[in-house]
C-alpha cells in the first residue's frame, strides 16, 4: 500500500523542522598577522574617515550615574570649545582597512593642523614608509620599513630631519617565524648602546598571548599575559613585573554581537582605576561616545564620527 501524498509532505515537513535547522555560522578568528588597521582596533565596516574629539569634564559633580542620560552629560562639555580639548584627530583609510593619513589638530583652533602623518604601501599591502609633516608641510620625521626575501618585516628605521639633514634616531630589528609573525624585536636608540628586547608568543589561532620585555642587561622588565574569548577578542590583559607582581590589569566587556561595552583599567602601582563606558553605536556596531571615569567621577568624554565607503 502506497503512502498518500499528503502524508509524505507532512513527514518531510516534520523531518525538516526537527533536523534541517540552519546551523550557526562558524566563528572565524583572524590571526594578528592578517589584520588590517581597523581590525586591530576593533572597528567594523568599510571606514573612509574617522574623526575623534576628546574633551575634559570641568564639573566635579558629574558622576558615572550621569552616563545614563547622555543629553544631561553633554551639558558639561562642548566639543566645539577648543579650551576643553584634550585631543582632536582625523584618520583616513583605504577601502580595505589600511591607514592612509593621520591628522592631529592644534590647541588654538579645531581648524588648525598641528601635524599630519601619511602612510605608503606596496602592491601587496605591506607598509613601506610613513612621513610626518608640520602644519607648514615641512618633513619632521619618517620611518622606513625593510623586508626579507620572504616579504616578512625585518627592520624599521625612524629618522628625524634637522636643517635638511636626516638623523637616524631609533631602529627596530625583527625576528619572524615561518609565517611572518614577529617573535623577537630589538629596539635601539642611536644615541646609546643599549638594546631593549621584546618577545612575542602566539596561541594556536595566531593571536599574541604573551609579551615579554627585557632590560638592556637581559633581565625581564615586565610581562603581559593576554586572554581572549571564543571570538578572538581580547578580554583580559595582566601586566607583571619580574617576580610575578601584577602592576596593571585591563578587562574588556563585549555585547553578544561584538560591540565593546566597557573597559576597566587598573594601575596597581599608582592606585588608579579607570572605567571606560561606551554608548551611541552606529549601524556598523561602532561606538560613537566614550566616557572615562576615575574614582566615580567623569574626567573626559570622547566622541567619534565615522564616514563609510
Amino acid at each position: 500500500m502506497r503512502t498518500p501524498t499528503f502524508t509524505i509532505l507532512l513527514l518531510t515537513l516534520v523531518a525538516c523542522l526537527g533536523g534541517c535547522r540552519k546551523k550557526p555560522a562558524p566563528i572565524v578568528i583572524t590571526p594578528d598577522i592578517e589584520k588590517n588597521h581597523l581590525q586591530r582596533n576593533h572597528i567594523f565596516g568599510k571606514v573612509k574617515t574617522l574623526e575623534t574629539k576628546t574633551c575634559n569634564i570641568w564639573a566635579d559633580s558629574v558622576s558615572v550615574a550621569d552616563t545614563a542620560d547622555l543629553e544631561k552629560l553633554k551639558k558639561y562639555y562642548d566639543l566645539d570649545d577648543h579650551l576643553s580639548h584634550i585631543a582632536h584627530y582625523l584618520q583616513r583609510y583605504t577601502s580595505d582597512g589600511y591607514l592612509l593619513e593621520h591628522i592631529k589638530y592644534g590647541w588654538i583652533s579645531k581648524d588648525d593642523i598641528y601635524d599630519y602623518t601619511q602612510y605608503r604601501y606596496a602592491d601587496d599591502a605591506k607598509i613601506e614608509r610613513w612621513d610626518c609633516f608640520d602644519l607648514n608641510d615641512r618633513l619632521l620625521t619618517y620611518c622606513l620599513y625593510h623586508y626579507d626575501r620572504n616579504r616578512f618585516l625585518a627592520k624599521e628605521e625612524i629618522f628625524q630631519t634637522y636643517d635638511d639633514r636626516d638623523s637616524l634616531e631609533l631602529t627596530f630589528t625583527h625576528t619572524t617565524d615561518g609565517i611572518g609573525n614577529i617573535i623577537r624585536t630589538v629596539k635601539k636608540y642611536s644615541q646609546t648602546p643599549d638594546k631593549f628586547l621584546t618577545e612575542y608568543h602566539y596561541n594556536d589561532q595566531g593571536l599574541v598571548y604573551e609579551i615579554v620585555e627585557h632590560e638592556p642587561n637581559g633581565e625581564v622588565f615586565k610581562t603581559a599575559k593576554i586572554e581572549y574569548d571564543n571570538y578572538g577578542d581580547e578580554v583580559n590583559r595582566c601586566v607583571y613585573k619580574a617576580g610575578n607582581q601584577m602592576i596593571e590589569y585591563t578587562y574588556t566587556e563585549y555585547a553578544q554581537d561584538g560591540r565593546v561595552r566597557k573597559v576597566i583599567y587598573e594601575d596597581k602601582l599608582h592606585h588608579v582605576k579607570e572605567f571606560h563606558y561606551f554608548f551611541d553605536y552606529d549601524a556598523n556596531k561602532n561606538w560613537q561616545t566614550e566616557v572615562c571615569a576615575v574614582d566615580g567621577q567623569i574626567v573626559y568624554v570622547k566622541q567619534r564620527t565615522f564616514e563609510y565607503y
